[in-house]
């Protein structure tokens, strides 16, 4: 963070100096009043348990010098006046204000990343790509929150030259609020899951939410979608639809509005929302020709993917009807160009498949965005692969999702010379009402793979071995209501040769279930 002077930061967040110096410069923001450094600002959150304004006092002993307060209006005998109090009408909004004003200080392109799941994946692959050549700030951690992604916005500075930023929601109304705080001048979105799905009621709310990431984009931006997923493909044909129709009848948004609210063109987004659609360039990405990035002889071997990128040129021809699809002819660039991937999985086919489009997109050749692909390496606790005593373990336990489970069921079976493949499966929260369809959906889908046990933990996770039990009573089920009892089974039957899959919410605390495992198997 650069250097910010308490007046200017009073000023754009429209507080009021109640004490202390308004020339002090403050170089850190945090929300933590355990973990500071000299010259932060401390921002006290209401939470639902927790009023972060008791730890002032806190904050200051720990090497604060500032802190915003919506619980002083003006001077009062318990404040340190030796120190700067910034009062304010809400900590949160005035932090996100914060962030705002800061991020408009800088010229430095921001790509903002939302999707049901992979984001993070997504994050560091896009980041590993355009560190080939440029100096990248890519969010820590899971700081893409209504408190998080300001916070990560404060890490900027002039040195970077790009940042690739997380941005998540759980709730209406909240991808606007954090689209005005980054500004991406470039989005991605992953998928559309039912992550969420018990706050947002269905996938097409949950879309029309993610959608929003675009709302503070320029004439020039760009959105890439995953021709994969089937809402997704629907954005993408309605995009070029869109242009198709604009491009043959020369009219202006108005007009376009008026159309499109007659004939939406399949999907639903908000008024703000179709000006930017309308305004935007989309890039798919997928499997499929059709899309503008697309794999094609995707294979695995020896622990590796490997995958052919090939490209499409769309050659545009007028229409009488404005028919997207009989308006644009695709035409394959080239031989195409060998990639290859040290993990495993098609989400990770899609992942690279999007970073080398924003690679092209800021200007750096296929040839060189692979080599930051090929060296990239998942994070702790998602995706990571480790070997003890010749058992294999998928740690994926950072999170789950009924999509991402069955993705991590795919890198299961890609792993090479495994006699006996074992899922351990948790609890995923905050599906709603469709808890029970969903974690009995995943055991169904499993009953159709070659995974020879399943291992659940939870009450919910339990309907995953109810589906696998429903339709493939050839797979053995143990459920459990633990972590501790999962592991006491687990480490009786583990042996050389297995493969393991662990996977659940974060809540659940699957990654003591793999701490465990290796720490029993390493003795």
């Amino acid at each position: 963070m650069e250097a910010l002077t308490i007046k200017e930061i009073a000023q754009g967040v429209g507080g009021t100096i109640l004490t202390g110096d308004e020339n002090m410069q403050i170089t850190n923001v945090s929300t933590n009043s355990k973990r500071l450094e000299a010259g932060s600002l401390f921002v006290p959150i209401i939470g639902e348990k927790v009023d972060a304004h008791d730890f002032i006092p806190d904050a200051f002993e720990n090497g604060a010098t500032a802190c915003f307060t919506s619980r002083h209006k003006e001077l009062t005998k318990d404040m340190n006046q030796s120190m700067v109090y910034i009062s304010v009408k809400d900590t949160l909004e005035a932090l996100q204000a914060l962030g705002t004003y800061y991020r408009s200080k800088f010229k430095i392109p921001v790509i903002g990343i939302t999707g049901s799941v992979g984001k993070t994946t997504t994050k560091e692959m896009i980041a590993a790509a355009l560190e080939t050549r440029y100096k990248v700030l890519k969010t820590e951690g899971n700081m893409n929150s209504q408190v998080g992604l300001p916070l990560m916005m404060l890490r900027l500075d002039s040195s970077y030259d790009i940042a690739v930023i997380e941005m998540g929601m759980s709730e209406f109304g909240e991808m606007a609020r954090l689209s005005k705080i980054a500004r991406p001048e470039a989005a991605v979105v992953t998928n559309i899951g039912v992550s969420h799905i018990g706050q947002l009621k269905t996938r097409e709310n949950i879309r029309k939410e993610k959608l929003n990431i675009i709302n503070s984009f320029r004439s020039d931006s760009i959105l890439f979608v995953n021709g994969n997923d089937d809402l997704l493909s629907e954005v993408y044909t309605a995009s070029h639809t869109l242009q198709a129709r604009k491009n043959g009848a020369g009219d202006g948004f108005e007009e376009m509005n008026k159309e499109y609210s007659q004939n939406p063109v399949i999907i639903d987004l908000s008024p703000e929302t179709l000006e930017k659609f309308y305004q935007s360039k989309v890039i798919g990405f997928g499997t499929e020709g059709i899309y503008d990035y697309w794999a094609e002889n995707i294979r695995t071997s020896q622990g590796k993917t490997y995958f052919t990128l090939r490209k499409t040129r769309k050659d545009n021809k007028e229409s009488k009807d404005g028919d997207a699809e009989s308006t644009a002819e695709n035409r394959p660039e080239g031989d195409g160009e060998e990639i290859i991937l040290q993990v495993l999985g098609i989400h990770n086919v899609y992942n690279a498949l999007v970073a080398l489009a924003v690679s092209e997109h800021y200007h750096i050749p296929v040839s060189v965005a692979k080599e930051g692909l090929y060296n990239y390496q998942p994070i702790a606790m998602r995706g990571q692969i480790k070997d003890v005593n010749q058992i294999r373990i998928i740690d994926d336990s950072y999170n789950a999702s009924p999509d991402s489970m069955k993705s991590g069921i795919q890198v299961l079976l890609e792993m090479e010379n495994i006699t006996r493949r074992i899922a351990v499966l948790a609890d995923i929260l905050e599906l709603g009402d469709l808890s029970y369809q969903c974690h009995y959906d995943v055991g169904t889908y499993i009953a159709e793979q070659k995974v020879d046990e399943v291992v659940t933990v939870g009450k919910e996770a339990a309907y995953i071995a109810k589906g696998v039990q429903d339709k493939n009573s050839g797979i053995v089920t143990h459920s459990f209501s633990s972590n501790q009892e999962a592991i006491q089974y687990l480490n009786g039957q583990l042996k050389p040769g297995d493969g393991m899959l662990v996977k659940g919410s974060r809540s659940m605390r699957t990654d003591e279930i793999v701490k465990a495992i290796i720490e029993e198997k390493s003795k």
